[in-house]
């Protein structure tokens, strides 16, 4: 009986884990196409933003809530319109399932983001990138394939930041070159996926 039990929990646990295999993609990898409604009630598809793109887009994993976004929110749209700048299309993408349309809409014209905002509503697209923190970034050049894969910056606080790294890859990119620091280790609060508490 209890090695039936035991057999029993493995399973489980082996189905739990294939259910939310989130390996991240990294550099060198592919996107897979992909289309998300944003709180504007368009529609965004990733094959026409990049077509759009003279170099790219770029997805920020959000959240309305996660303390570790909240700081960056003073400075976001600034970052946003640089990378614009640098050629790039910049989506924000909130796949938590603990957080409604509702709530990221309303959030997003409190802030008053001048970037679209997209919900991933069964972490389709978090679960297609391997994304498991908010706020984390994918850099995906016109041909699909990823350039650069971690965090916004070395800190969440502007006061303390000292390392822009998503700026700085924008910038090789738009400069013709190919990107220094590929990948760096995302830090914030983890993705809530539909079927976790």
């Amino acid at each position: 009986m209890l090695k039936n039990s035991i057999s029993t929990a493995l399973i489980a646990l082996l189905v739990f884990s294939i259910s939310f295999n989130t390996s991240a993609k990294g550099p060198g990898d592919k996107a897979e196409d992909f289309s998300l409604s944003g709180t504007d009630d368009s529609k965004y598809n990733l094959t026409d933003g990049l077509n759009n793109s003279k170099n790219g887009v770029i997805v920020i994993f959000w959240s309305s809530e996660c303390p570790w976004v909240q700081p960056y929110n003073d400075r976001i749209n600034d970052y946003v319109k640089e990378l614009n700048g640098n050629g790039f299309t910049v989506w924000a993408i909130n796949a938590n399932n603990t957080e409604s349309i509702e709530d990221v809409k309303s959030h997003a014209a409190k802030n008053g983001y001048a970037f679209p905002m997209l919900k991933d509503v069964n972490n389709t697209v978090a679960d297609m990138l391997g994304a498991t923190r908010t706020p984390e970034v994918f850099m995906i050049a016109k041909d699909k394939t990823i350039l650069y894969h971690g965090r916004i910056s070395d800190n969440r606080y502007k006061a303390d930041q000292s390392v822009y790294d998503l700026g700085n890859a924008a910038s090789e990119v738009s400069s013709g070159k190919e990107v220094s620091v590929k990948e760096t280790k995302s830090f914030g609060c983890g993705i809530k996926r539909v079927g976790q508490e």
